[in-house]
């Protein structure tokens, strides 16, 4: 008699779990995407990055962001503040976004050597800056205007990156911002493309 009580207990338990699997099954998404086996062109270039590939999912197309922002001269950056993704996209030699902080900043310069100005009202009269490639910064440095905020204060940036740390293909991004006195976030940012550069 123990053993059958206990065949039936063992009976219903395992069927309990059993039917309640397909429900903690049903909780989780599963998506099955395949390389695509065509190019992707853009503006006459071909995107092609093994890291990164191009994938197809159902006849869509699905193409890294960052990928896209790079071969488009727009900047793509996570707001961890607000958890969302960003992207801008400005002029390609003159630009006249600007918010807050910056106002009025030009970017001219090719082939590793670029310069900025435009006018800045910051925190302390330190304003920062940075140039990436799509994947990794290639520089961040900060800047001392002349006054803090409120005053608007003129500023000019030499930024040389090395040959050697140019993008194949891929366009530099200079980012100038200012961190928050707050949180120690970066505040206040705005995006310009350098340079778009094809193999």
């Amino acid at each position: 008699m123990k053993h059958i009580r206990g065949f039936i207990v063992g009976a219903l338990t395992g069927s309990m779990i059993m039917l309640a699997m397909p429900t903690v099954g049903a909780a989780v998404k599963q998506y099955v995407l395949g390389d695509a086996t065509y190019p992707i062109v853009v503006n006459g270039t071909t995107y092609e990055d093994e890291s990164l590939p191009v994938m197809n999912y159902k006849g869509s197309t699905y193409v890294p962001l960052r990928a896209v922002g790079d071969l488009l001269g727009a900047g793509v950056e996570w707001n961890s503040t607000l958890r969302q993704v960003e992207i801008s996209y400005g002029g390609t030699s003159e630009t006249s976004a600007q918010n807050n902080a910056f106002r009025n900043v030009e970017v001219s310069g090719s082939g590793g050597k670029y310069k900025v100005t435009g006018e800045a009202r910051v925190f302390e009269a330190m304003m920062n800056y940075a140039v990436e490639d799509g994947h990794n910064y290639l520089l961040e440095k900060n800047y001392m205007l002349s006054e803090g905020a409120p005053a608007w204060s003129t500023f000019e940036l030499s930024i040389v990156i090395p040959a050697n740390k140019l993008p194949k293909n891929g366009t530099l991004m200079l980012q100038i911002f200012e961190y928050s006195a707050k949180d120690g976030g970066k505040v206040n940012v705005l995006n310009f493309p350098l340079e778009t550069f094809m193999e």
